[in-house]
């Protein structure tokens, strides 16, 4: 019983610390989001998650460093159904136009992603003479170019919270490799 408290109180100690009304005015905040994305030309829905470190390097300007993941949601109605799955890191640049030192904070970013798409699928199912499915699998990488809208709201001095919206585009042809939503808790560090 003993052991329970004191573990209790540990784990609860630094948590009790975000929810302080001390001004921070460190730089860093981590972001974690979860959303929905699109894949592609849209055919493709997937839960999309990621982490995202920025700093904020003057009122206007802030460098951020992300990492996401996604996996596809999948159509049940579809006999050769695939499954996608995909995994990003980016770098971007964000601009706040309203100054980033309020309450509330738009800024529109850009910058590059690194992404690597993989899907599994059934290629083909033969009945006669015996029953067989053939599965397939297709993966790449891609380097492009991400164009981001965000507002996020600062609920106390270290919390905040936020909405994303994000379109990742292919450098070499150009075409929508993922778009979609997010919405973002953060925490100063």
């Amino acid at each position: 019983m003993r052991t329970s408290i004191i573990i209790a109180l540990i784990t609860l100690l630094p948590i009790s610390g975000l929810f302080a009304q001390e001004d921070y005015s460190n730089k860093v905040d981590l972001k974690i989001g979860a959303g929905l994305g699109f894949m592609g030309w849209g055919d493709v829905t997937t839960l999309s998650f990621e982490n995202e470190f920025n700093y904020k390097a003057n009122n206007y300007f802030t460098a951020a460093a992300g990492f996401g993941i996604g996996r596809s949601i999948g159509n049940g109605d579809d006999v050769f159904e695939r499954h996608s799955d995909y995994l990003q890191g980016s770098v971007n640049i964000f601009v706040s136009p309203f100054k980033n030192n309020k309450r509330n904070n738009f800024r529109i970013g850009g910058g590059y992603t690194y992404i690597h798409q993989a899907t599994a699928y059934i290629g083909g199912i033969q009945y006669e003479p015996f029953y067989e499915v053939r599965y397939g699998k297709d993966q790449y990488s891609a380097h492009c170019f991400t164009a981001i809208v965000e507002n996020e709201y600062k609920i106390t001095t270290r919390l905040m919270i936020g909405v994303k919206l994000f379109c990742i585009g292919n450098f070499k042809d150009g075409d929508a490799e993922m778009s979609g939503g997010l919405i973002k808790f953060g925490v100063v560090l």
